[in-house]
């Protein structure tokens, strides 16, 4: 069987924190996305990007709990 060559950086309870923030993220970008566009309250970042550095974490976040599927 081949493996994907992905090794762990930090250990798996540091996965569980990426996992969480990056799903918070994720709910939150899509919360302010649903909002109206207001130029006088205009966010530091924009939704997307919050959903797309949420995504990356919890992507991230799956790799560092890798470990506990063996």
């Amino acid at each position: 069987m081949k493996s994907l060559n992905i090794d762990i950086i930090f250990p798996w309870e540091f996965g569980i924190i990426f996992l969480v923030l990056g799903l918070l993220l994720i709910v939150i970008g899509s919360k302010q996305s649903k909002k109206e566009f207001d130029i006088d309250k205009m966010p530091i970042t924009k939704p997307t990007t919050k959903i797309l550095f949420g995504s990356f974490l919890c992507i991230f976040g799956l790799i560092q709990l890798m470990p506990l599927l063996k």
